[in-house]
């Protein structure tokens, strides 16, 4: 089973120099250094905690905004019920003032989803060409390592997606585990039911809804509070578990 190692690199401090534990047969620590000073060389282009808080910012005024302006935009330039002329109306509502109200209130909503996609859709699409670009890389850098070593399973290197505000790469590396021993490989230790044949000689005799042959054997024998042989057990003696105090009668008690 393969194991994850998640490591978070901070743009603004320098990636650790200590190769971890599991990557040491895979990897030198000159290779290791260099290779994660140019991730986050290459990530820290795409996380910028101070324009994201400014965009974050004008978005957030153009969703007040926006959605508010274009209502009595809307409102103003619809037309009134006397302007309308006779005839088959696309629009519900009508064209009297309440009607009028409800349509610029529909063209105020739809411009709100329209300020949000216009300015998050291209923060998201900048933040995944981000993790496109460096996770590139990587795969560049497992080529080199398996031309050098084409018969080892090696370990694979990705990145997460950039986050909004965040100032910090996360490096995900799955590490190749050890194949789980199976009884069909050539050396493989056989379980102890395969090795060894069954306690019961008759047990090989046994077919499929057959009970095992009858053999007789004596039982342990029953002994009472003498310790003498019981040969036909029929229950304890009458009195014998019975305490002292439950052999005498009852006496009545007035209430």
């Amino acid at each position: 089973m393969a194991n994850t190692i998640q490591l978070r690199l901070p743009v603004d401090d320098a990636p650790p120099d200590m190769v971890p534990y599991q990557l040491q047969s895979y990897i030198s620590a000159a290779a290791w250094q260099a290779r994660l000073r140019a991730v986050v060389r290459k990530g820290s282009r795409y996380c910028t905690p101070r324009f994201d808080m400014v965009w974050g910012i004008i978005t957030f005024i153009a969703t007040l905004a926006v959605p508010i302006a274009a209502f009595y935009v809307a409102l103003h330039m619809l037309p009134y019920q006397s302007d309308v002329k006779d005839g088959f109306d696309y629009w519900p509502y009508g064209w009297d003032d309440n009607g009028r109200v409800w349509k610029a209130r529909g063209i105020s909503f739809a411009s709100f989803f329209a300020v949000l996609l216009l300015m998050w859709v291209p923060m998201f699409l900048w933040k995944l060409r981000g993790k496109s670009q460096v996770n590139k890389m990587l795969q560049r850098f497992e080529k080199e390592d398996r031309a050098v070593r084409p018969n080892v399973e090696l370990p694979t290197y990705r990145i997460s997606m950039p986050s909004i505000g965040g100032n910090v790469i996360v490096l995900n590396i799955t590490i190749p585990g050890a194949p789980v021993p199976t009884s069909f490989q050539p050396g493989a230790q056989l379980p102890a039911y395969v090795v060894n044949g069954p306690s019961d000689p008759a047990a090989a005799a046994y077919g499929i809804g057959q009970a095992p042959p009858f053999i007789a054997s004596q039982g342990v024998p029953l002994y009472n509070q003498f310790d003498e042989k019981v040969p036909d057990y029929s229950g304890p003696p009458p009195g014998i578990y019975v305490p002292e105090d439950e052999k005498r009668g009852y006496d009545d008690v007035p209430v």
